[in-house]
């Protein structure tokens, strides 16, 4: 046995293996699915909004900001976020007539593609439309309730996708080339990519193994005590990290252990708690000037060097083959997601009215500065947003992280909610006890209501912070929580101040 489990444990590992078959999956229906994309670009959509959490939706992500709409393709945009202003920015100023709506969820029950689902529908059927299902596609399991959904509701199509395919190893399934072709990519060029890698990944010896020898690297690292993985990509393949940092968290943050992924700034932790992947484009010489071979500063380096765009199929596989491998060698099973139902199940409880048991009162900015002053080894600082995509807010999250790591010489990684939930919010309650918390969220400007439900969004996403809020205090983690009200500006300045104290430890 390679991953440690008694027999339901293997039965179920067992079932979540078909990424292994994922590259030849994509080789026999690429053409099936260009041509499938060109029926649907026939229809006069202009554009496409792909509604879907996690591993259902930061590989089509990444496929989106590298190769951008190519020839007659759409344009891609990922909405993965419950926050009214979020939503209202993303979908109030557009022509909704030819946008082709694409719901991604492999069980089909994921909350947020539920309610934005029935949000869609409901707005479109007010607009006017006679059959809302015609603008949209689902993209899920056999079986699913959203497979269900879309048949019920006439969906133009529901593409599915193979059940033992987990959704973060699932980046060669529909749930990203779908998508991709939609894009106007050229898919053969990424299942070429793919299964050249599956079969580098099948040799004997490490030498000879691109996967083999990652995983192996990744295990002897955190097996050193080197916990923070800190990914510095080149700016063209920067979304890639994101799609790496959530298959990193969830596969190997549980029992105590696993690798903290962290952008390519300063890492501010010990050298002997980091190790570092380097990725970008072979031409990119101002990358890798930055980044020279001989700057030896103790830090144990993996290079990757991409020849050309449609490389990242092989770059999919080969990370999947690679955190399968760390997991075995940590002994880890990294195909499931023990912690993340947790806070599934506390938002719900806030859902219904039921409150949350033992949730306790979060820190105070003071209280959370002196235990970041205080901080031992292992620790970190995770700030979880709630919050629109407001470019002036991340800004001063941005400086207060920068201002943490020098302050406290602790690894700082800024994680957007809910989507965090469906990456690094396992890690962080189920991997090392020692992270700090702060959350922040802003109060929206007004609510948007979910047809047949009794709850708008400014309620779901206040409850999954509440949710995720109250499970890590239960597990006895340091939590302190911001909010803010108002309009923009009004929230900036609210934000430096609640900060202030923070640093002042």
């Amino acid at each position: 046995m390679l991953w440690p489990g008694d027999g339901s444990v293997q039965a179920a590992i067992r079932d979540r293996l078909g990424w292994l078959d994922s590259p030849r999956w994509l080789a026999d229906h690429q053409t099936e699915l260009s041509d499938w994309a060109r029926d649907i670009r026939a229809r006069g959509f202009s554009q496409v909004v792909l509604i879907g959490m996690g591993g259902s939706s930061l590989a089509a992500e990444v496929l989106a900001e590298v190769f951008g709409p190519a020839g007659d393709g759409l344009s891609l945009t990922i909405l993965d976020n419950t926050h009214p202003d979020a939503i209202t920015e993303a979908l109030g100023n557009r022509a909704w007539s030819r946008i082709l709506f694409v719901f991604s969820s492999k069980s089909g029950s994921t909350i947020e593609v539920q309610t934005l689902c029935s949000w869609v529908l409901d707005n479109l059927e007010e607009q006017g439309v006679a059959e809302p299902g015609g603008q949209c596609v689902a993209i899920t399991d056999p079986g699913s309730p959203l497979m269900h959904l879309a048949v019920q509701r006439h969906f133009l199509d529901c593409l599915q996708s193979p059940p033992d395919v987990g959704g973060r190893f699932s980046a060669l399934t529909p749930f990203a080339m779908a998508p991709g072709a939609l894009l106007g990519m050229d898919l053969a060029a990424i299942a070429q990519s793919a299964l050249d890698m599956s079969a580098q990944c099948k040799a004997d010896k490490t030498s000879d193994n691109p996967g083999l020898a990652l995983g192996s690297w990744l295990a002897e690292q955190s097996l050193a005590g080197r916990d923070c993985l800190q990914l510095c990509i080149d700016e063209q393949y920067c979304s890639f990290g994101s799609w790496v940092e959530q298959l990193i968290a969830e596969s190997t943050g549980k029992e105590g252990k696993g690798m903290l992924p962290l952008d390519g700034t300063d890492a501010s932790a010990p050298g002997s708690r980091v190790a570092r992947v380097i990725l970008g484009a072979s031409t990119n010489e101002t990358f890798w000037q930055c980044y020279p071979e001989a700057d030896d500063d103790g830090i144990p380096t993996w290079r990757i060097t991409l020849q050309k765009e449609t490389d990242l199929g092989g770059e999919f596989f080969r990370w999947c083959f690679a955190v399968a491998i760390a997991g075995a060698v940590m002994q880890l099973n990294p195909f499931d997601e023990p912690d993340v139902a947790a806070t599934k199940a506390a938002t719900r409880q806030l859902m219904d009215g039921e409150g949350t048991a033992g949730s306790g009162t979060p820190l105070t900015p003071q209280d959370l500065g002196a235990s970041l002053a205080s901080a031992g080894q292992g620790a970190y600082l995770a700030i979880l947003t709630y919050l629109p995509d407001e470019p002036a807010l991340f800004d001063v999250l941005e400086e207060f992280a920068k201002a943490v790591r020098e302050h406290f010489d602790l690894p700082v990684t800024l994680n957007p909610g809910p989507r965090y939930l469906h990456s690094t919010g396992q890690l962080h309650k189920g991997g090392s006890p020692h992270g700090l918390f702060l959350f922040v969220r802003s109060v929206p400007e007004r609510d948007l209501d979910i047809f047949d439900e009794d709850f708008g969004f400014a309620h779901l996403n206040h409850a999954q912070a509440e949710g995720d809020r109250a499970v890590l205090t239960d597990r006895g983690r340091a939590v302190c929580s911001v909010e803010l009200v108002g309009p923009t500006m009004s929230c900036v300045a609210q934000l430096r101040g609640a900060l202030a104290p923070i640093l002042s430890a």
